[in-house]
């Protein structure tokens, strides 16, 4: 996939199943599991390309507990790859951020980006896996969440506001 653009969106992601009162529902998540954020991942080989997203504001629920299920950030490693669960939301099992899960890509641009916890989450907001051609600007988190909220590993940042920069933490594994 590639030259994919998203502009002037507004979601509120909520706690528990989304699609609890539709006729239709999702595939059944068959694992415990804190919310999940919003994912853009390729597969091995196969790299999701020139991504924009601009003028985007998410609200989710927070209430993330290490309790339900855990990923910890020293683990980036372990995070499936699930070739053949691709490209459904739970091909990943437990992701490490609550904002944004990032990887597999080739370029994306974030202009304009503002994310909003209901209630507190552990997760960082953003890591990105395996990431090149990386711009971050206009990024707005909650104010409570500071310090290693964009995390990198083997990604490169091309492009990002001092603010950003002061919220990346570089993981080696």
């Amino acid at each position: 996939m590639r030259n994919v653009t998203v502009k002037n969106l507004y979601v509120e992601v909520p706690f528990g199943r989304p699609d609890i009162d539709y006729d239709l529902r999702g595939p059944a998540v068959t694992f415990f599991h804190n919310p999940f954020p919003a994912s853009i991942s390729g597969i091995p080989g196969h790299a999701v390309e020139d991504v924009t997203l601009e003028n985007i504001e998410i609200v989710y629920p927070g209430r993330a507990s290490k309790g339900m299920a855990y990923m910890p950030l020293s683990r980036l490693e372990d995070v499936p790859e699930n070739v053949k669960g691709y490209p459904e939301f739970t091909m990943f099992e437990e992701l490490p951020s609550w904002g944004f899960y990032v990887r597999h890509v080739k370029g994306i641009r974030m202009k304009d980006i503002r994310l909003r916890l209901k209630e507190d989450d552990f997760r960082p907001a953003f890591v990105f896996d395996r990431v090149s051609g990386l711009s971050l600007t206009d990024i707005d988190l909650p104010e409570t969440k500071r310090g290693g909220q964009v995390v990198l590993r083997k990604s490169g940042l091309q492009e990002a506001d001092e603010g950003v920069k002061e919220e990346v933490l570089e993981i080696e594994n």
